[in-house]
């Protein structure tokens, strides 16, 4: 697999835009038989006339999303368009998008979009599953990763939920010319690929209060130890009556552990809401009752280090690799790490065009919450929903 990114400013004019993304990527890559542009782009870009403009430019399919900041080799870009082309031989790239996820069934619309992406004739799982999610719908961000997994029989899933400028209101994903706000758009890779992932939490630093959740309902949690979930806060010290908790508690996540397994990847969950009269929070992921919860205190040099700490792994789990020529990476890393790291945000970026290699190429974004694999092994994943996480898949 080949691949190329090109840049734009031009968040305004998306038919001019789209041509300056067109030509970089001609001037750059010779297109192969299979292949598939990812776009990352600013809330204000309207984003279905230009993937509708790529998608006839370049003569392919052109999925993505809008996000808060996109990653490159040259760092960190706001207001800006990012738009990666990946093309192979030996590698089909298909996409899908799902039904509205405001539904009851909305797991089965999942299933049925990703079904829909399988070739006639394949037996196998494919190599690896791109996802862009909506973000604000009626149900916790695990299960994206769950609707997938299952029906896709365990394939690792790279992706993330579309952000904006913390407005909330433009965030959208796209494929080719169409835009949605409750669907999801997905794309299977099938063929020569191999995909290797790194994944870091900031969880250097705790305020020791380990308690288990005995008292949740998927992402709303009633009772830690025999506290109710507002009074754990205020165990800590934490001010629980505030206008805005997402953005009162951007600094505090709750780390997760579901078992006793020294080796297991913990998640990261987002406080998202509070509930004063049930004394509940609510978050964007699920909680599951029995996991072992704590509250982390994030600093800046945490964010830098698991950002250099990520990279680093990807790199050597890539090198141990033989027989298969890598030229991607992909890079997702949280908006609440963007805004912890404040006037300082430029250091992720920094750290990428520090560490990465000559001949790679890296295309990234901010966003609502990531999806990586925890455990990846002989082609099946353990799939899961993050928060404040940097994850990186290289292909």
């Amino acid at each position: 697999m080949r691949s190329a990114i090109a840049m734009s400013y031009e968040v305004d004019d998306a038919v001019h835009a789209a041509r300056e993304l067109a030509d970089s990527i001609r001037e750059q890559l010779v297109l192969q038989k299979h292949s598939l542009g990812l776009m990352f782009c600013d809330a204000d870009t309207d984003g279905a006339v230009l993937t509708e403009q790529l998608h006839a430019m370049l003569g392919i399919e052109v999925a993505g999303m809008t996000t808060l900041a996109v990653l490159s080799p040259q760092g960190r870009h706001e207001a800006a368009i990012m738009l990666t082309v990946l093309t192979s031989a030996d590698c089909l790239f298909s996409p899908g998008v799902s039904a509205s996820l405001h539904a009851d069934d909305f797991a089965d619309r999942i299933a049925q979009a990703y079904q829909a992406t399988i070739p006639a004739g394949a037996s196998e799982r494919p190599g690896v599953i791109f996802a862009f999610c909506p973000f604000g719908l009626p149900f916790s961000g695990d299960t994206y990763p769950a609707a997938l997994s299952r029906v896709a029989q365990g394939a690792p899933i790279i992706g993330g939920v579309a952000s904006d400028d913390y407005d909330y209101k433009r965030v959208r994903v796209f494929l080719s010319g169409k835009e949605y706000q409750d669907a999801m758009v997905l794309v299977s890779l099938w063929g020569n690929v191999r995909p290797v992932f790194a994944i870091r939490h900031v969880t250097s630093r705790f305020a020791e209060r380990i308690r288990r959740v005995t008292q949740a309902e998927g992402n709303i949690v009633r009772k830690v130890g025999e506290e109710t979930f507002i009074q754990y806060l205020q165990g800590f010290g934490l001010k629980t009556d505030v206008d805005d908790p997402l953005l009162a508690f951007t600094g505090y996540p709750l780390l997760l552990r579901q078992g006793d397994d020294a080796d297991e990847v913990p998640v990261m969950r987002r406080i998202s809401g509070l509930n004063q009269a049930d004394q509940s929070g609510i978050f964007s992921g699920d909680v599951p009752i029995g996991a072992q919860a704590n509250i982390c205190l994030i600093s800046k040099a945490d964010i830098a280090a698991a950002c250099r700490e990520s990279l680093r792994v990807l790199l050597e789990e890539a090198k141990a690799q033989s027989g298969y020529a890598y030229s991607t990476i992909l890079c997702i890393s949280c908006c609440g790490r963007s805004m912890i790291m404040g006037k300082d945000a430029e250091t992720e970026g920094n750290i990428l065009t520090e560490m990465l290699p000559k001949g790679l190429v890296l295309a990234g974004a901010y966003c609502l919450g990531e999806i990586c694999p925890t455990r990846y092994k002989n082609g099946l994943a353990t799939n899961r929903f993050h928060n404040y996480s940097i994850i990186f898949c290289m292909l």
